[in-house]
């Protein structure tokens, strides 16, 4: 019964590490609630209230490292309402229509595009557009080491 345990909550996490690219699937957060299940599954035996304690700082960590990537990147570049709800908007459909590259791409145009509803100023508008873009890109490194330190994390924890 413990291996299946073992091997469902891997296959969640794993998805949950998915999610970190995935903009539809939640990341962290899943990989944090497994390691919460587990632990009350198994009346914390080998995942600990601390190591619990422990990944759902990571998790915030993980989500506050995320808002403020994207935040500093795409209002540093100056956009405006409109582009980052562009940024959105065209990530949604994109990731709708085309999956991963679909949201990558989606996003990079959204911004544009609300940009340029809000400004006629092309060469700015691109420039919030790659600014999006490099936000998104610097969210999922860190969020993407986050979400690994915190599968080692309860794999130790279960091997040892």
């Amino acid at each position: 019964m413990e291996i299946i345990l073992i091997i469902v909550s891997l296959v969640i996490m794993l998805i949950g590490f998915i999610g970190v690219f995935l903009p539809a699937i939640p990341g962290t957060g899943l990989i944090f609630i497994t390691a919460l299940v587990y632990g009350i599954i198994t009346k914390f035996s080998e995942i600990t209230v601390t190591i619990i304690v422990i990944l759902g700082i990571l998790t915030v960590v993980s989500l506050v490292l995320d808002y403020i990537a994207s935040l500093i990147t795409t209002k540093k570049a100056g956009a405006s309402r409109f582009g980052l709800a562009g940024a959105l908007i065209g990530g949604i459909t994109g990731f709708i229509i085309f999956s991963l590259v679909g949201f990558l791409i989606g996003q990079f145009l959204g911004a544009i595009i609300g940009e340029l509803i809000k400004r006629t100023d092309t060469k700015k508008s691109i420039k919030i557009g790659l600014a999006t873009f490099v936000g998104y890109i610097l969210g999922v490194v860190a969020n993407s080491t986050i979400a690994a330190s915190m599968i080692v994390i309860f794999i130790l924890k279960i091997i040892f």
